[in-house]
């Protein structure tokens, strides 16, 4: 089964202990995607976390994200998670 990865940003930095904070691309629409409690992925499709909450403003969004045990992340590495559009409401 292949994965459709989508790029959603790029590491910014630790926060707490286990968790990071990465800047969100902006053209992204939060009304149409759900990212948050999705699996978030690096450069080569290993999971390394999962997307806790969707945080700042409109024009420059960020997420707080919570690292896996033992996985490793580099500063300015872009992050990878898989998502699909959100069902219209009736």
């Amino acid at each position: 089964m292949k994965n459709n990865f989508n790029e959603i940003g790029t590491f910014t930095k630790n926060v707490l202990k286990d968790k990071i904070l990465i800047k969100l691309k902006s053209d992204l629409d939060f009304t149409k995607y759900n990212i948050i409690g999705k699996a978030i992925y690096n450069g080569k499709e290993q999971k390394i976390g999962k997307i806790l909450d969707v945080l700042g403003n409109v024009k420059e969004p960020y997420a707080l994200a919570m690292l896996d045990k033992n996985s490793k992340i580099l500063v300015n590495e872009k992050i990878f998670v898989s998502y699909s559009e959100r069902r219209a409401r009736k």
